[in-house]
């Protein structure tokens, strides 16, 4: 028989048998698990409802035990060995029915071969050949069939859900009830015998715990099962042997409570009732560790120069934003860490050794925080304190322009004096001036500013800064426009520096034809403004005279229409004053600008400064109290006191409307003197820019029209200028030919003589060559050009200084003239004193000498008004000389009216007084004389210091220039060829200064030094510190600024040397009363008094005069001699 087909089918009958088995063995293992859970979960309750005796407990475990073996080798084991074939034997032809009856295409056929081979082993009644071919026929049937395919799970999955379920029953019986686990237990320690469970037990709170030393604790028990009569707590401290019984009242809540209000040491207790105790318990008193001492140092940052700051048991800070704050603390036990929690979460770990803590942390806002620390049991210290931080912020610096406040016109030395004021909380650390090219026409404008910084003292807090910025390294031109601005810094380095920063201020250069424009519209403003507070002036003369009039009544107070109009009066005679001091003021700002750009002469300046004092007079001390006493007459309403005031009042008016006519005719004398000033100034400036150009021409490439017709346009401006000169020399003849006294022929030769040259036609035919590339013909009329400027200057200088002489003789002659007859009036009004003292008072020669008393009057009228004509020509006449004089005509009318009352000593004291005022007028006239042949002027010597002072001021700005071109030059360390440079410049520092010395001297030795403004001295060792520096070749911003503060006081010194001079003082004093001695009467009978007034004038030729003045005193001398003789 062929086995293959038998062996291939008992294969797939052995696959089903081994699966069949899987199967049982999987029911056999849930089954078991089943039965087990089941029993031990029976037993349990058992167990919990009898809570038996260990032999029977013993017997039920081990049934237990029994049954779970039982079940393991019954449903799992014996399942198990015949699967691997150990127990028992195969029963392929039950298999073989199985398959049988579930495939029905294979049907008994399987069982019958099975069974043929069965019976071909016991009896041989079949053929092999029927065997095979029954054997193959069911294995071709059989072969795409899977046998185990029979075997189903199911049950397995509906024991395995059973499983889950009772699992979950036993899992929850056990969970919810804890006697089922109690019962378990004792099941499982069967051989253990268990106490029946009491009738109660406790359950207590809070159990074993810790508490703080000296803090307090509830104790609450609570009872489970049967309430027992009575509970009793037992509790014993730490060092207790024994425990004490505290019986306890049950509450509302059916629980039992005990208060422990402070603890101190740790505490054993326990409850007890009936023969029934709970577990011993232990609350553990401990000691959480407590900060003793804090210890807080504050440290700002360096910049603010705050101190150190240090505070006990304090931990509140104010501080500084980035101020670091140091913290060290002192717990009362060894700390295990130690931490800073702040309030934005944010913490700070501190190092902790032993019992000692200490760390550190810096500011940054306002915060607040808390000190926690930990012993070594991790106890924290209870309720830390919370401490707060207040952040100080660093204010922004400010700064504030001082000067200037407003745009201004560029200096003729390019400098512009800067003063600022800055503060700061904490400091600075730079301070930058700010500068760019806004306007030019001559390069483009600049976007962005460059920094000049400013070396000063950084650690002041408040401070005034003075910085002179010099611009000429910039080159500016006429009509530039340079904006600046300042910027100070603040020392922050914390947040970084903060800045504040100024306005922008506008620097221009002005031309010269802008400044002389501006200085004629501001004198044609003060002759209409004067002239139209002369016309105010004259309506307020008819007003006052006509109030006065309505005063000369016979009552005794004012009426309230007579106060209202009188208080109008001041009102308008105030608001003319103002006036006065305005035009004054704009007269002012006017003479210091031609001053700083060099337009105007000594002789003219003079005569401002004059006019200046003069303007001031207008609105003195003087008029202000005859205005006081004035308003004190109204308060009283006392008729009398006002019309006396109101006397006073007319005089001062007159006064004043004589001064403004003085004035103004004097303005128009200066503004002659000024023009010529500025002729000669444009005429120097063209000449000047000719040069120049004639050496731009030489260097001219022929080739390059480009700069050919740069060169001709720059010879067209010149072209301009000198049509504006001939313009301005047609005003200046003009304005001269208004006043007699001038020398209008010789103006007229000098227009002639300008107009000879035809500058205008030859600069325009310079500029055609120059543009046709005709070099050497524009050179030839550049140079005719350039002599004949120089020619015209020469000419008008010439003609300025023969005006000034024949004015100043003139004014001579006249003074001396008008001093003759002061001496002949006093002369003559002695006679008439002596001849009065022996005439009887009813003598009718008292009526001849009230006839000669008014001749003598008369005469004084003439000479008042000779005075009054001279006075608007000069400025020799002062007003205290016509005050004298004043008071002569008020006592000469006192004289004439005690004599019309038969008074002889009253007139005789009265014409003392008036020759005693002659004599005063006679005195200052001599004075005035004196200072006009000193100085060819009224300055006298303090001119010749101010001409030193402009010397050296020019000497002092060149040197400034070129230190600071050198310094632009410099590149680290100066070159050797620097060095010999600064060494050059350090010794024309010197020279100055030995200069300055000498001047300072001469001046102290003369009486002068208190009249100039600035402390030559000081100067003197600023120079001395600038020598020093430059020897040690410290060629620093400090050294510069140091030469323009030197510079800055001479210009100050030299500008305002003749206000001191001319100053007013103004000062209030405590009335007092004086006893005045007249001066001793000039008796010209007496020889003795003849050659005391020749004595004095030959004094006069010997003090070394100009000639023209010691031949004009020598021809008047002998004139007045020859006067003598005669009488």
């Amino acid at each position: 028989m062929n086995k293959f087909f038998y062996k291939e089918i008992i294969a797939k009958l052995e696959s089903l048998i081994r699966k069949e088995y899987v199967e049982l063995i999987l029911r056999g293992l849930i089954l078991s698990l089943i039965i087990g859970i089941t029993v031990f979960l029976l037993f349990g309750f058992f167990e919990l409802a009898a809570y038996s005796k260990s032999i029977v407990r013993t017997v039920l475990f081990f049934v237990f035990l029994v049954v779970v073996l039982a079940s393991i080798v019954y449903l799992i084991l014996l399942p198990l060995l015949k699967y691997f074939n150990v127990f028992g034997s195969r029963n392929y032809q039950l298999s073989a029915f199985t398959v049988g009856k579930f495939f029905p295409e294979i049907k008994d056929d399987l069982l019958n071969a099975i069974q043929l081979v069965s019976a071909e082993k016991s009896e041989s009644y079949y053929s092999s050949a029927l065997l095979d071919a029954a054997f193959k026929n069911v294995y071709e049937r059989s072969k795409p069939i899977k046998f185990e395919s029979i075997v189903n799970f199911s049950r397995v999955k509906k024991l395995l859900r059973s499983f889950i379920v009772l699992f979950f029953i036993s899992v929850l019986s056990f969970a919810l009830i804890p006697e089922l686990r109690a019962a378990s237990n004792r099941l499982l320690n069967f051989r253990q015998e268990f106490i029946p469970p009491a009738k109660f037990y406790f359950e207590i709170f809070p159990g074993n715990t810790e508490i703080t030393k000296g803090g307090g604790v509830d104790i609450i028990i609570k009872i489970k099962g049967e309430i027992p009569k009575k509970v009793f707590l037992l509790t014993r401290e730490e060092e207790q042997t024994n425990f004490n019984e505290h019986e306890l009242k049950i509450d509302s809540t059916g629980n039992y409570n005990f208060s422990i209000q402070q603890l101190r040491s740790s505490l054993f207790y326990f409850a007890k009732a009936e023969d029934i105790s709970s577990e011993e318990y232990q609350i553990k008193v401990i000691d959480h560790p407590v900060i003793r001492s804090l210890d807080v140092k504050v440290i700002s940052p360096a910049y603010s120069g705050i101190p150190i700051s240090q505070q006990k048991d304090n931990g509140n800070i104010s501080a500084l934003i980035g101020s670091t704050v140091q913290i060290s603390l002192l717990s009362n036990k060894e700390l295990k860490s130690a931490v800073i929690e702040f309030e934005d979460s944010a913490k700070i770990k501190l190092n902790s050794e032993n019992n000692f803590v200490k760390g550190s942390f810096r500011i940054h806002k306002d915060n607040s925080y808390i000190i926690t620390v930990t012993d070594l049991y991790d106890n924290d210290n209870l309720q830390p304190v919370r401490y707060f931080i207040k952040a100080m912020y660093d204010s922004d610096p400010a700064i504030e322009m001082v000067y200037p406040k407003q745009d201004l016109n560029l200096a003729n030395d390019n400098r512009v004096p800067v003063e600022v004021k800055i503060n700061d909380d904490y400091g600075f650390s730079r301070l930058t001036l700010n500068y760019r090219l806004s306007a030019s026409r001559y390069e483009s404008p600049q976007e962005n500013f460059s920094a000049i910084e400013i070396n000063f003292d950084k650690k002041v807090k408040e401070q005034i800064i003075d910085y002179i910025w010099n611009l000429t390294k910039l080159s500016p031109g006429v009509n530039d426009i340079f904006s600046f601005y300042l910027e100070i810094f603040d020392n922050d380095n914390i947040s970084g520096p903060k800045s504040a920063k100024t306005q922008i201020i506008n620097v221009r250069v002005p031309s010269l034809d802008e400044i002389l424009a501006n200085a004629d519209k501001t004198q044609d403003n003060i002759q209409d403004e004067m002239q139209k507070t002369l016309e105010e002036a004259e309506k307020l003369k008819r007003e006052l005279e006509k109030i006065d009039s309505d005063l000369k009544k016979n009552d005794q107070k004012l009426t309230w229409e007579e106060k209202e109009k009188i208080e109008q009066a001041l009102d308008k005679f105030e608001k003319l004053q103002e006036k006065i001091e305005s035009t004054s003021e704009q007269l002012k700002q006017m003479q210091n600008e031609l001053q700083q750009n060099n337009l105007l002469s000594q002789e003219t300046l003079e005569k401002y400064l004059e006019l200046q004092k003069l303007m001031d007079e207008m609105t003195s001390d003087e008029f202000k109290k005859a205005m006081e006493k004035m308003q004190e007459a109204l308060q009283k309403m006392n008729r009398n006191q006002t019309q006396d005031a109101m006397n006073q009042m007319k005089m001062d008016e007159e006064k004043f409307k004589k001064s403004i006519e003085r004035t103004m005719n004097l303005l128009k004398r200066i503004q002659i003197e000024q023009k010529m000033d500025e002729m000669i100034k444009r005429t120097e400036n063209i000449e000047q820019k000719q040069n120049e150009l004639n050496e731009q021409t030489k260097q001219n490439d022929q080739n390059n029209q480009k700069q050919s017709d740069q060169l001709s346009k720059k010879q067209d401006e010149i072209t301009k200028e000198l049509e504006r000169l001939q313009e301005k020399m047609q005003e200046l003849a003009g304005k001269m030919s208004d006043l007699k006294d001038m020398p209008n022929e010789e103006m007229k030769k000098l227009q002639e003589e300008m107009d000879a040259q035809k500058n205008e036609e030859l600069s325009g035919e310079t500029s055609k060559d120059l543009k046709q590339n005709q070099m050497q013909k524009a050179q030839k009329n550049q140079q005719q050009l350039s002599e004949n400027m120089k020619q015209m200057k020469q000419s008008m200088q010439q003609m300025q200084q023969m005006m000034q002489q024949e004015n100043q003789m003139q004014t001579f002659t006249d003074m001396m003239r008008i001093l003759d007859n002061i001496l002949s009036l006093s002369k003559q009004q002695e006679e008439l004193k002596d001849k009065l003292q022996r005439v009887d008072p009813n003598s009718s020669q008292f009526e001849q000498n009230i006839q000669k008393q008014n001749d003598l009057s008369k005469n004084l009228n003439k000479l008042l008004e000779q005075m009054s004509e001279l006075s608007q020509k000069t400025f020799a006449i002062t007003p205290e000389m016509g005050k004298a004089l004043g008071n002569t005509k008020q006592k000469m009318n006192q004289s004439i009216q005690a004599m019309q009352n038969r008074n002889g000593s009253m007139a005789t004291l009265s014409q003392g007084e008036a020759m005693m005022h002659l004599n005063e007028a006679a005195m200052m006239m001599k004075s005035s004389l004196e200072s006009m042949m000193q100085g060819g002027s009224g300055g006298g010597g303090m001119m010749s210091l101010m001409q030193q002072l402009q010397k050296m001021s020019g000497q002092q700005m060149d040197l400034n220039n070129m230190t600071q071109m050198l310094q632009q030059m410099q590149q680290g360390q100066l070159s050797p060829e620097q060095q010999e440079q600064m060494q050059r410049l350090a010794q024309q520092q010197q020279l100055i200064q030995k200069s300055l010395e000498q001047l300072n001297k001469e001046a102290k030795q003369s009486g002068e030094s208190k009249k100039i403004p600035a402390d030559l001295e000081n100067i003197v060792n600023q120079m001395k510190e600038v020598v020093t520096d430059m020897n040690t070749e410290r060629l620093t911003d400090d050294l510069i600024q140091k030469q323009e503060r030197i510079l800055s006081k001479l210009l100050d010194a030299q500008i305002s040397i003749n206000e001191r001079d001319y100053e007013k003082e103004r000062k209030s004093e405590t009335g007092s009363n004086f006893t005045r001695n007249s001066p001793a009467e000039l008796n010209l009978k007496k020889e003795t008094q003849k050659d005391k007034l020749r004595d004095e004038l030959n004094n006069a030729v010997r003090e070394g005069y100009n000639s023209d003045y010691e031949q004009m005193i020598r021809k008047y001398f002998e004139v007045l001699q020859q006067q003598l003789t005669g009488n």
